[in-house]
């Protein structure tokens, strides 16, 4: 088994040390497996520039590959080796550093297990060119992963977008979620070495993070010490509320649940159905897929028949910023 811990935090600081515990953890239940750990403060990783380009290639034929190089590619080899994974990051505004999200932002579209089994499909039909069978499914293989948020903030709600943004990560290739811890309130702590019990979390969510990888009946891991989530599959305490309506969403999952009272306590009901189409089951993505495919039947007409008059409008629109506002 191989198994990598990722950490998105300065060296050897909180998300580090948190990172390479639930390794520890992980060790525990595979004591045989490769272990490899990546600390990313010092890669040059570049936000994606929606040039589309690895898309477009996957549809003439070729391959999904990410056209400018920098340090993504060696991280993301290090994933697509992995069959098991802990990911941490540092939270400073609400989410964590932007840096994962350069990452998430270039790995997910390339990672897509709809988009591409799409194409592939495709490709066996005649309707896009190139080997179906040629294209490396490793990429896609099955993976468990859990997430650490690590904030200093002791008012948890500084920190409630951190675990609820690291499943940006995981739900693409379709990673089976095995943890998410919000290690709030370090300010107050100092040092995760000071609080065994975070320790032992760390290593509780480690083991299970390589126990879920073999036997799908291990439960997610729930500390005794954090609030239960509200959504069944992310278990994330977030929810949107619709208009006019006692239905909600979640807004990591995208599926939707059923808001009623009982004994003063707000409770949500997401049906079997809903869980079964939440973002990280194919369902769920194959619904986006469909609908991502549908854009250019739909926009391209419109623009066809709107290009003289849209091609004069940028020719004076471009050429009036240039005039009036200051390009830094």
């Amino acid at each position: 088994m191989n198994i990598l811990g990722i950490s998105f935090g300065k060296k050897n600081a909180n998300t580090d040390i948190l990172v390479k515990e639930a390794l520890f953890g992980c060790r525990e239940a595979a004591p045989d497996a490769e272990i490899r750990f990546v600390n990313t403060c010092n890669l040059n990783i570049g936000r994606c520039r929606g040039c589309g380009a690895c898309s477009t290639q996957l549809e003439k034929g070729k391959d999904n590959v990410c056209i400018f190089k920098d340090d993504f590619q060696a991280l993301e080899e290090e994933v697509r080796w992995a069959d098991a994974i802990v990911l941490g990051a540092p939270v400073y505004v609400l989410q964590p550093v932007g840096q994962f999200k350069d990452f998430v932002d270039r790995f997910s579209c390339r990672h897509d297990y709809s988009a591409i089994t799409y194409v592939l499909d495709g490709r066996r039909t005649g309707k896009f060119p190139g080997d179906p069978d040629a294209y490396p499914m490793e990429r896609l293989k099955k993976r468990t992963v859990s997430y650490v948020s690590v904030g200093g903030a002791s008012t948890e709600n500084w920190t409630s977008m951190g675990t609820a943004t690291l499943h940006l990560f995981g739900f693409p290739p379709m990673m089976k979620v095995m943890g998410n811890y919000n290690a709030n309130a370090m300010g107050l702590i100092g040092n995760p070495y000071i609080d065994p019990e975070l320790i032992e979390n760390m290593h509780e969510m480690g083991r299970r993070t390589v126990k879920g990888y073999y036997d799908d009946s291990v439960e997610f891991f729930q500390p005794a010490s954090k609030p239960e989530g509200v959504c069944p599959v992310c278990h994330q305490r977030m929810i949107t509320i619709m208009p006019k309506s006692t239905k909600v969403e979640c807004p990591v999952c995208g599926i939707e649940g059923q808001l009623r009272i009982e004994n003063d306590e707000i409770k949500v009901d997401f049906s079997e159905e809903q869980q079964n189409r939440a973002r990280g089951t194919f369902k769920g993505l194959r619904e986006h897929t469909v609908e991502i495919q549908g854009f250019g039947s739909i926009c391209g007409p419109k623009i066809m028949a709107n290009k003289e008059m849209l091609d004069q409008k940028m020719k004076e629109r471009i050429k009036g910023f240039d005039e009036a506002i200051k390009n830094v």
